[in-house]
């Protein structure tokens, strides 16, 4: 290697030193580019929630999810825009003819667009729901019978996690609507029901009251934005009365201040003798030979 290396001249060695450096000077120019595009696109995101932050209504929670979602995927485009530009630059300077590749990396690029038009159809859906900004990463949506935590976010895919922990990666071209269960805010829902023979407005005076004791409680009263809002009797049905409540909380919170609400109820409607009603059913059994009285459904003879 050394005598190879020895025999070759002077001037041509000179001469490969002089091109790596150039080369070089595109790559370490992509190198700092990203450096400082990333320090922008952290100034960008804290601009970008401050000046979300002004139209009120929204927590800071939020503007640090809709903010990493726009700022991400600004990041992820320049950044490859970048470094897709320092190595053609860096491949002309050691003297690659770089017109023939790109050339042929457009006509590449037009018949895999016509080829692949789902994939078109993915980013462009991708893009209007991105500019919207009704998904951001981290929120809990439900798309089609798919529910989870949005892991990761792009033009083409959505990446969710689902309570189980299994992931589900969804094509935007294929989102048709969908639900997002922490957008600003959230509610814990209730709906109860109770014997017809008990008094609904009992009910409603514990729900009331459970729902401040957990304002007042430490461990959720930082999740609770208002008050527990009571509707009142809803609807009528086999089991009994139904009283809806619900109570507004932070985003992604409703599971956990629901869950502790339901438990309390319990506790308090055993301990106070309300009756939370059940499904019942009815079941006669009759045995084959006999004759029946149609009212007390009692054997009267043999048939």
């Amino acid at each position: 290697m050394l005598s190879w290396l020895a025999a070759v001249p002077v001037d041509r060695i000179d001469e490969w030193l002089r091109i790596g450096a150039r080369a070089s000077v595109y790559l370490i120019g992509a190198g700092i580019s990203t450096f400082v595009f990333g320090k922008f696109f952290n100034r960008i995101g804290h601009i970008s929630a401050e000046l979300i932050r002004q139209r009120g209504g929204i927590a800071d929670v939020e503007l640090e999810k809709q903010a990493n979602t726009i700022t991400g995927i600004a990041r992820r485009f320049v950044f490859s825009a970048i470094w897709i530009l320092a190595l053609v630059l860096a491949l002309k300077e050691i003297g690659l003819d770089v017109g023939p590749i790109l050339a042929g990396a457009g006509v590449a690029g037009l018949a895999v667009g016509f080829a692949a038009q789902s994939v078109l159809k993915d980013w462009i859906n991708g893009f209007f729901i991105l500019a919207d900004g009704r998904i951001r990463m981290g929120d809990i949506v439900k798309i089609g019978d798919v529910s989870g935590v949005v892991e990761h976010i792009a033009l083409r895919t959505i990446v969710l996690r689902s309570y189980d922990g299994n992931v589900h990666v969804i094509s935007n071209g294929t989102i048709q609507n969908f639900t997002n269960m922490t957008l600003g805010f959230s509610y814990a829902t209730f709906d109860v029901a109770v014997d017809y023979d008990e008094d609904p407005e009992l009910l409603m005076d514990l729900f009331r009251e459970i729902g401040s004791e957990l304002r007042a409680d430490p461990a959720f009263a930082q999740d609770i934005i208002e008050d527990i809002e009571v509707s009142g009797v809803d609807r009528f049905t086999e089991q009994g009365v139904v009283v809806k409540a619900r109570i507004k909380t932070k985003p992604s919170r409703q599971w956990s201040v629901g869950r502790e609400f339901n438990r309390r109820l319990r506790d308090a409607c055993a301990a106070r003798g309300i009756t939370i009603a059940t499904a019942q059913r009815a079941v006669q059994i009759f045995e084959k030979g006999f004759k029946y009285d149609s009212n007390s459904a009692k054997p009267v003879g043999r048939a």
